[in-house]
């Protein structure tokens, strides 16, 4: 059979960098998929194609244990790091396809994560890689006839996050992956001493409305949080400090949600982007950066609250609005006069999907 595998991108709404420390992270899949599509062969011929990486079709092998290896010379390895370890870390767990009479071509789709802006699209920030590991580990699982490892999301999600954190360099919360397989709005964070990750779904008010913001440019996470520790290293105590603080902030907003107080939650909303400013100036991230900080000022120039969402610097921010969709189309009117694009997104109920067609090819 073919398999094909999709799963939601992500927006963290509130609880960015906080997260990292067991604060609870309020995130919403989004309505932009990462797409593995495997197609079974009958020979024992394999290959991976990413157009949105590699305009060409890759061969690779997967040896009797499932470790792949790629063409010498070239850097198809590289660049297709995210396939080459995803595989891998399933051989380890030993549910990863292994070398026999069959092989598979792959497809990976990401294109939905990229905003076309002049001659090179850029990418927007939405977790693609979080959301390609969900795909292509479960189309893989799949294929290998242990799909039933995925069947259960809790015991999955563990597997997914070891995935993900080894393509990351062990950085990262895992919001993003959790997201992307459950799908919805919930609220993420990593507790005890063996930082064991609980998502809960959240019910988002109606009274809240939302207008996302491209800021203008890209911007990388792992570089960031690279740039945070060495920070900490130094400034453990004032770290702290400001971790409590946002942490605080980040459940009551949780607990906002969950009492369907959206007055509550704009409140909170509105502390954590102050207290993730003040994170910024004593850390020495560009969060709120000048596009930032730009869109920040029409939207409170109209009595609104904006917000960058992740690790900020650049990818997309958010304007909050309760009750208020004229002043909200108003905010977007003067945003594309000023030069700033809108980004069309919607709540993604369904997480990680999983189909299966009848052999097209052999």
């Amino acid at each position: 059979m073919n398999i094909t595998a999709s799963a939601p991108g992500k927006l963290v709404l509130l609880g960015e960098y906080a997260v990292l420390e067991g604060a609870p992270a309020i995130s919403m899949a989004v309505d932009r998929r990462a797409i593995a599509r495997l197609k079974p062969r009958l020979s024992p011929r394999y290959d991976a194609y990413a157009p949105d990486i590699l305009d060409a079709r890759v061969p690779f092998q997967i040896d009797s244990n499932g470790v792949p290896s790629w063409p010498e010379g070239g850097d198809a390895a590289t660049r297709l790091s995210l396939v080459d370890q995803v595989l891998r870390g399933l051989a380890d767990e030993q549910i990863a396809p292994a070398s026999g009479g069959h092989g598979f071509g792959l497809e990976l789709d990401t294109h939905e994560f990229f905003y076309a802006l002049g001659a090179e699209p850029l990418k927007l920030g939405l977790g693609s890689s979080a959301a390609l590991t969900v795909a292509l580990a479960t189309a893989l699982v799949a294929h290998a006839g242990r799909g039933a490892v995925s069947a259960n999301r809790r015991v999955w999600l563990q597997r997914l996050l070891a995935l993900h954190r080894k393509f990351q360099g062990g950085h990262g919360s895992g919001v993003d992956v959790a997201t992307s397989l459950i799908g919805g709005v919930i609220s993420y964070q990593l507790v005890g001493d063996e930082h064991q990750p609980l998502a809960r779904e959240l019910v988002w008010p109606s009274r809240i409305q939302r207008l996302y913001v491209w800021s203008g440019r890209s911007a990388s996470t792992s570089q960031a949080l690279a740039r945070l520790q060495v920070w900490r290293s130094g400034h453990g105590t004032e770290y702290t400090v400001l971790m409590r603080d946002l942490t605080a902030i980040a459940e009551s907003a949780v607990a906002a949600l969950e009492g369907a107080d959206a007055s509550g939650f704009i409140d909170a909303a509105t502390a954590y982007a102050q207290g993730l400013r003040r994170f910024g100036e004593a850390c020495g991230l560009e969060i709120f950066s000048a596009e930032h900080d730009r869109i920040a000022e029409i939207a409170r120039a109209a009595g609104l609250l904006y917000k960058p969402c992740g690790a900020g610097v650049g990818d997309v921010g958010v304007v909050f609005a309760l009750d208020d969709g004229e002043r909200l189309e108003a905010v977007r009117r003067t945003l594309y006069a000023d030069g700033f694009a809108t980004v069309p997104l919607a709540v993604d109920e369904t997480g990680l999907r999983l189909e299966f067609t009848e052999i097209d090819e052999a």
